[in-house]
């Protein structure tokens, strides 16, 4: 049995797509935490879409030995790139959902987490949100929604304004409060 056999005995069963899957989700993931950890979050959407696209491509150029295969299969090509992406994607929240293990972090810290989303670099998001938390549960001054825009300026993404960090440090300073009223009830 030689290699191109093996190969369509995978793409028979669809073997190829999953190890592709498997292997665009890795990459996916190792490119948000180096490369692209600054992208906005909208952009990381389509990321497993478009290298899956461009995985399979490859892959299906090696395993017919032409170039122009692409170009006459082309609507094909792009219709398992697309597959590769949206299973990527659902490894993905499975692992997420399913295997990986959370840090233990508190409800307060989930909280701000979810609050700063989208403004601080994905990397970062855990570790701002329990500094914000650790921060505000020391405050004894009543003045936590300072020292938590001093906590996001340090690790605010591109575009933020001064104007926003203050409005958000307000904003996880009002929620937090009313959430503890709420518990308290």
């Amino acid at each position: 049995m030689d290699i191109l056999n093996i190969i369509d005995i995978l793409t028979g069963y669809g073997a190829d797509i999953a190890f592709i899957s498997v292997a665009t989700c890795a990459i996916v993931q190792v490119l948000k935490r180096t490369l692209l950890k600054n992208c906005q979050k909208k952009v990381l959407t389509f990321l497993p879409f478009v290298l899956g696209t461009i995985l399979y491509a490859v892959f299906a150029a090696a395993t017919n030995l032409s170039f122009g295969y692409l170009v006459r299969e082309l609507p094909y090509v792009c219709e398992r790139g697309f597959t590769i992406g949206s299973l990527s994607t659902v490894i993905y929240v499975w692992y997420e959902q399913f295997i990986r293990q959370k840090d233990g972090a508190s409800a307060t810290e989930e909280v701000i987490a979810t609050l700063i989303e989208g403004y601080v670099p994905t990397d970062e998001v855990e570790s701002t949100a329990k500094s914000i938390a650790e921060a505000i549960e020391r405050d004894v001054t009543g003045d936590g929604a300072k020292r938590t825009a001093e906590i996001l300026s340090q690790s605010m993404g591109e575009g933020v304004t001064q104007k926003d960090i203050t409005l958000l440090a307000k904003l996880i300073i009002e929620t937090l409060a009313h959430i503890n009223v709420r518990a308290a009830q």
